[in-house]
């Protein structure tokens, strides 16, 4: 009885993780053909690759996408993305909020050698079989966005920085003044 029940909720998380991800998925080209918008919110935590990047997995992000097509007939998808979380401070090595607030708009592409072809204005985004895990993509762009050494400024911490004195000028003779002598013609 007890593996009928346990198999019971194995079946339902599957099916539970199952419809998350397909919440995920997007259809680019029918969202820029519709100019439709789309919303999504998800907790630090839901994104696993940012683990060991972060000082915890508290806080939110929120993400705006919209599509449209340009006048080349182009699907163009523009991806706002809004996020709050917390690094460690190297300084400190304590909580730091951080904030990112981004715009980014994609040029869609069906096959890898289109993706030299689109302009600097677009970042280039590869649509296999016409739909795109978006929550990838913004998973992606996050970890692009954290800082290497998020730090506090100085003045905003306890830590006292001496950096020493400065030598006093040495007695050293100009390694130039023997050229002093040298005339030239």
């Amino acid at each position: 009885m007890a593996d009928s029940s346990k198999n019971c909720s194995d079946d339902r998380m599957e099916k539970e993780n199952s419809s998350r991800k397909k919440a995920n998925l997007i259809q680019p080209r029918k969202l820029a053909l519709k100019e439709g918008e789309l919303q999504f919110l998800w907790d630090v935590a839901d994104f696993t690759r940012l683990d060991g990047l972060l000082y915890s997995n508290q806080g939110k992000i929120t993400v705006h996408v919209s599509g449209e097509q340009d006048n080349r007939h182009r699907s163009l998808i523009k991806v706002r993305i809004k996020a709050d979380f917390q690094l460690e401070c190297q300084t400190t090595f304590e909580a730091l909020e951080y904030n990112i607030d981004t715009i980014i708009t994609y040029c869609t592409v069906i096959k890898e050698e289109q993706i030299t072809e689109v302009e600097e204005e677009f970042e280039a985004l590869l649509v296999e079989d016409g739909i795109v895990d978006i929550k990838s993509v913004i998973e992606d762009e996050l970890i692009l966005a954290i800082p290497i050494a998020a730090n506090r400024a100085i003045e905003e911490t306890d830590v006292k920085v001496s950096y020493g004195e400065l030598p006093k000028e040495s007695a050293k003779k100009n390694p130039f003044e023997v050229l002093q002598g040298f005339k030239v013609d």
